[in-house]
């Protein structure tokens, strides 16, 4: 029964999506339209992510088992945070968005401004401000990501990293040795943000999947304990902060 109940969570993920997406688009195009329309519809549509996300937990616990703890963190919702994490799994973005948005700030990427065009993941990320770049970003490149990032004075989020570049696997720990379990950290677009993102804490996660990561099996009910620990640290020097990332 493991791939039939994947296939069914994997639509009501979409669903849960798509029935949110469309209060979103009404409310997306009179935060255009409205003078300070950013402001006065932050709240209303940073309720619309935690339903959402609330839902989605729901699926997760009540119909799949999985039983997280999640940790808990006193956020403050109207400062900004820049969160770093180990990435296992695209069930990670699920388990962060929990961690963080039920309670905190609203998820947010650092995200190519093509994407905006991609249906529905455009439409999350215009309607949530997540800070655009006009062009790919380059490691090191502090001033674009620094204007992309202005939009954050007027709508706070928690801007997520996985700071390790890409999901981690056996084969690419064997490829690239140097730490126990993770792969070396790639810095560059860290100290961008940290850059950018004045007075940001840092939220620090660490995300393990007992017997496996899997995405399609965690969605078929193969996975029942995933592991969590978060703590909120003081955010490094721009400067420094390749070296503290190490």
């Amino acid at each position: 029964m493991r791939h039939p109940l994947a296939a069914l969570s994997f639509i009501f993920i979409a669903v849960n999506l798509l029935f949110w997406c469309v209060p979103l688009i009404f409310l997306s195009i009179l935060k255009r339209l409205l003078p300070d329309g950013r402001r006065a519809l932050r709240r209303p549509m940073e309720a619309i992510y935690r339903m959402a996300v609330r839902a989605d937990d729901w699926w997760f616990s009540r119909i799949l088992g999985v039983r997280w703890q999640l940790p808990q963190l006193d956020l403050d919702r109207n400062r900004n945070y820049l969160v770093i994490a180990n990435h296992c799994s695209w069930m990670d973005i699920f388990v962060v968005q929990s961690v963080l948005a039920r309670n905190g700030p609203v998820v947010k990427f650092l995200t190519k401004r093509q994407l905006v065009w991609i249906p529905v993941i455009g439409l999350v990320a215009w309607a949530f401000d997540f800070p655009l770049l006009k062009r790919q970003r380059q490691s090191g490149d502090r001033g674009r990501v620094r204007e992309a990032c202005a939009v954050l004075e007027e709508t706070p989020g928690a801007m997520l990293s996985f700071v390790e570049g890409t999901r981690f696997t056996p084969e690419k720990h064997a490829a690239k040795p140097g730490f126990k379990h993770l792969l070396p950290p790639k810095p560059g677009g860290f100290t961008a943000m940290c850059d950018a993102v004045a007075d940001a804490a840092i939220v620090d996660i660490t995300l393990a999947y007992p017997g496996t990561s899997n995405f399609w099996t965690i969605l078929g009910g193969g996975i029942s304990a995933p592991i969590i620990r978060a703590e909120a640290l003081p955010a490094p020097d721009a400067d420094a902060a390749a070296k503290w990332l190490e």
